[in-house]
């Protein structure tokens, strides 16, 4: 049965940062969303990666193969820096594939993780975007739910160990 995983009695719930349950009965029912798993989800349409994001991926990948490709050289470095700074955004979104979401801290943001294989290896590129702008936003009482002071410093790539380890994929 489609989406049984995620199936409550009052709709559908997926598990969220820290076990947290997170309705996702709106995202199932009218945005075509699937359960993976009882805290993966698949969107049809994800958010869509910035300008600035891809910047910063295009600095980021080339040190991120150096410290995970197997035998990956300083040439082959400077080989891929070269053709991630000639590389058109819309050429750079196609090799980035969305592969799932997922729900972080807090609990009702959705984290849609994209990857990109470098050789043998996949990097992973988890939106934290709409989780960092959470922190440091107060309420009408003027009461932040989620303290600036508290808001984390996620790694900008991940590999495949973090993506088995975390959330269970590859």
């Amino acid at each position: 049965m489609k989406n049984s995983q995620c199936k409550s009695e009052s709709g559908y719930e997926m598990i969220g940062f820290g076990g947290k349950p997170v309705n996702v009965t709106d995202k199932i029912e009218k945005e075509n969303c699937k359960c993976i798993t009882e805290s993966l989800l698949w969107n049809p349409s994800p958010k869509k990666l910035s300008t600035e994001q891809l910047q910063q991926i295009r600095k980021a990948l080339p040190v991120w193969a150096a410290e995970n490709v197997k035998n990956f050289s300083a040439d082959d470095k400077k080989t891929l820096e070269n053709q991630l700074e000639k590389m058109k955004d819309e050429e750079l979104l196609e090799k980035l594939k969305y592969k799932f979401s997922y729900f972080g801290k807090p609990a009702l943001e959705e984290i849609p993780v994209y990857a990109i294989k470098i050789e043998s290896a996949w990097a992973y590129y988890p939106d934290y975007s709409d989780e960092y702008a959470a922190y440091g936003k107060k309420d009408k009482f003027g009461f932040e739910y989620y303290p600036l002071k508290d808001k984390p410093d996620y790694p900008l790539l991940e590999n495949e160990e973090w993506a088995e380890e975390e959330l269970g994929k590859k």
